[in-house]
């Protein structure tokens, strides 16, 4: 087939607007929505929650009757016959009779033929199972809840490396732009050092220094580019996005926007791993009303029609129904030690419980204090740019006016970067200190609407 130039210039186009819409800057939220959409675990665990929505489903079936058809044809060995004949013959004796088999006949009766056959309709219903019924519908139940919150989890665990990542990639591009800032300022300071040199106001180790700084300054830029490719990598990897052009969304302003006790509270109350364990904790209790339920009898009702026979003249009903009663009264103490493994397994998620809840305090208070930290060193950072770019100033114009020298230069220059930087890193910090603490308390949308 050949196209025209018409055609042509479509999927030109149209390449183009797929390339576009592909590689684009994306925002935190936005990479948050690709990637509950696009990532394998968190749409695996989407699936475990449907397939236990329908097991679910499944054991409400426990309450409804059984209805089914069953048939069986079967081919003997022999016909089944009663051989009355000797008795037949007792009977002719005491009668008087001299030839019985003549008189009375044969008394070999035939009572079923070798092939046979029967079809019947079935009907099976509990009616009474000890409260194991309403146990397992209730356990279900829980199991279900059980996978949401841990569907939760897997949502939750995928968000925290998201925020992790993204902030890292940012902080990755911020370097660049810094790195790229220091670079063209050493370069223009090396372009000056040459001139200055060249007019004999410097002496050459003056240039010799500038040059040293220019090539640091561009293996320290190349580097940070290659933090952007490979913090991109770790972003695209998670989000299942085939590329990205950059991010939009800036860092979290660092401030103390309530008590560490308030967040201990909603923690301790909104937290994914604390519900886990107590549906698990449901769970045992569960757990022990199936085991108590094996000291009362099960009750059942059960029913057939005959739809058909062949061959089974015996068989003169259409139909018959009946109550069944079971009563295990003795089973070698089973039970007894059953009931007591399932209260141990209840003490056992009391204590996981009872951990559990110290260790989210004290988790929460680590992320809370490096909040506290990243905030101190932002505020520090802040004043001692403010001096850095005076000292900047000050070398450089002495540099011009041939009172300072090159290293004076680039070193002001280094400093004022390494205070940025590390400016950046601390908003980087306490941005993911600060994300992973909204999350595990319940606030993920609420964090997500903030960048």
């Amino acid at each position: 087939m050949k196209l025209n130039k018409k055609d042509i210039k479509i999927l030109l186009f149209l390449c183009f607007i797929t390339t576009f819409s592909n590689a684009q800057n994306i925002t935190l939220k936005e990479a948050y929505n690709l990637m509950l959409s696009n990532n394998g675990e968190a749409k695996a665990s989407s699936f475990e929650v449907k397939a236990m929505e329908e097991e679910h489903k499944a054991t409400k079936g426990l309450r409804l009757p059984t209805i089914g058809v069953s048939g069986t044809y079967m081919h003997l060995d022999n016909d089944i016959a009663v051989d009355l004949n000797e008795e037949r013959n007792m009977v002719g004796s005491l009668l008087g009779i001299t030839n019985p088999v003549d008189v009375l006949g044969d008394w070999n009766f035939e009572l079923q033929e070798r092939n046979l056959g029967f079809a019947t309709a079935d009907i099976s219903m509990p009616i009474f199972a000890g409260g194991k019924i309403n146990a397992a519908t209730k356990a279900s139940e829980i199991k279900l809840a059980l996978t949401e919150t841990k569907h939760k989890i897997k949502e939750d665990e995928l968000t925290i490396n998201l925020i992790n990542y993204f902030f890292k990639l940012k902080l990755a591009e911020e370097a660049v732009l810094l790195r790229q800032e220091v670079y063209d300022v050493i370069l223009l300071h090396n372009n000056q050092a040459n001139k200055f040199f060249e007019n004999g106001m410097i002496p050459e180790v003056e240039t010799l220094n500038a040059k040293v700084a220019l090539s640091n300054a561009k293996r320290e830029l190349l580097g940070a580019e290659k933090d952007v490719e490979l913090a991109k990598t770790a972003v695209k990897n998670l989000i299942g996005a085939n590329s990205i052009k950059g991010l939009k969304g800036n860092f979290n302003t660092p401030t103390i926007v309530k008590p560490l006790e308030e967040f201990k509270e909603e923690m301790l109350a909104e937290n994914n791993q604390l519900k886990t364990i107590e549906k698990n904790q449901q769970l045992a209790g569960v757990g022990l009303k199936v085991e108590k339920s094996d000291y009362f009898p099960k009750v059942g009702f059960s029913g057939k029609y005959i739809l058909g026979t062949d061959n089974l003249p015996l068989v003169d009903t259409k139909w018959f129904v009946g109550l069944g009663v079971e009563w295990e009264l003795f089973n070698g103490f089973q039970r007894e030690h059953k009931v007591k493994a399932s209260k141990y397994k209840i003490s056992q998620v009391q204590q996981f419980e009872k951990q559990a809840k110290l260790n989210l305090s004290t988790y929460t208070e680590k992320l809370y204090n490096t909040m506290q930290k990243e905030l101190e060193q932002y505020e520090s950072l802040n004043a001692d740019e403010e001096f850095a770019k005076k000292l900047k100033f000050m070398r450089t114009r002495a540099f011009e006016e041939g009172t300072g020298t090159s290293l004076e230069v680039v070193d002001a220059t280094l400093k004022l970067s390494e205070i940025k930087i590390h400016k950046i890193k601390a908003l980087c910090e306490y941005s993911i200190a600060y994300g992973e603490l909204m999350v595990l308390t319940g606030k993920t949308r609420s964090f997500l609407n903030q960048n």
